[in-house]
């Protein structure tokens, strides 16, 4: 789905009359060497402190791999400053890139520290940021317009009006089969739903009984598992547009091999039948619903199957 220009309106040009290219030059571009993932927070509760152990204990192997992911992602990006690439084009995929990979950064940081809610509209960014740049490779004229239009005088307010912009692409998340779960998924659990507010609040809440646990932070192994794989996905999801994206990130085959090789190991691991999973389902009435399969909250208890 298209957007219009900086002041959000359609724009009259026709498609078939070219935007010429955005009148800004690339300089003082800056991309760091790697990346790490953020470090344990001094102030954190017993709870929350026992998450971030418990995490590192029992999912190493996923923090390993979002945190590969994530410094491969700052390496391949760095590419984008070789002068033949070096251009608005590449700093529109760029600019969106960057913000996806701090989301996806602090999102795994919540998830360890057992801020499960609080990870789940990072989520839903992260997949909206890639999914635009998914969607961007078809509309580019969206980015040039906003880069024509912005950071002109706005005499009334006497202020820079740099315009919003807007730009959102359903088409770049509905093609990955990933994405679109994930993104549904996270909208649905991310909102006040009733379900998945029960889920965080009262985990163990039935038909008879409703355990309310007031900001509940303590290690749950089935959302750190579920949010940890989708980083994983979107993490991929965004390597496999940087690979196609070689005029405007021409990272040498070393790095592209290293992603590939990454790429594999990410599918094997979320490849685990016992790993805490979401799939859709269709009832009887033709609806789509979340079924959450293997969930738990420590390893040695049994896994449970939900509906949403």
């Amino acid at each position: 789905m298209k957007a219009g220009g900086a002041n959000g309106k359609d724009d009259p040009i026709q498609p078939d009359l070219p935007i010429a290219e955005p009148p800004q030059r690339v300089s003082g571009m800056r991309v760091p060497d790697g990346w790490t993932l953020p470090g344990k927070p001094a102030d954190l509760d017993p709870a929350a402190e026992d998450a971030w152990r418990q995490t590192g204990f029992s999912l190493g192997a996923d923090l390993r791999l979002v945190a590969q992911d994530l410094d491969l992602q700052t390496r391949f990006a760095k590419s984008g400053y070789a002068p033949s690439a070096r251009n608005m084009t590449m700093t529109a995929f760029a600019s969106l890139w960057s913000r996806a990979l701090l989301t996806e950064s602090d999102a795994s940081g919540l998830v360890r520290r057992g801020s499960y809610q609080g990870a789940l509209p990072l989520v839903r960014q992260a997949v909206e940021l890639v999914g635009a740049q998914a969607g961007l490779g078809e509309e580019l004229d969206e980015w040039r317009r906003w880069t024509h239009e912005a950071f002109g005088r706005h005499e009334a307010t006497r202020s820079t009006e740099v315009g919003i912009g807007h730009y959102f692409s359903g088409e770049g998340i509905a093609n990955d089969p990933h994405l679109r779960l994930i993104y549904r998924a996270a909208s649905d659990f991310g909102r006040p739903n009733f379900g998945p507010t029960a889920l965080f609040v009262a985990n163990e809440a039935s038909h008879e009984r409703y355990p309310l646990v007031f900001g509940d932070q303590a290690f749950h192994l089935g959302w750190a598992q579920l949010l940890l794989g989708w980083l994983l996905r979107v993490g991929v999801a965004q390597l496999h547009i940087a690979m196609h994206l070689q005029r405007f990130f021409p990272a040498p085959e070393g790095l592209r091999a290293e992603v590939a090789e990454h790429i594999r190991a990410v599918e094997a691991h979320l490849e685990d039948p016992a790993r805490c999973r979401l799939e859709e389902v269709e009832d009887e009435d033709g609806r789509r619903r979340h079924l959450l399969v293997e969930f738990r909250r420590q390893v040695a208890d049994a896994p449970k199957r939900l509906l949403f």
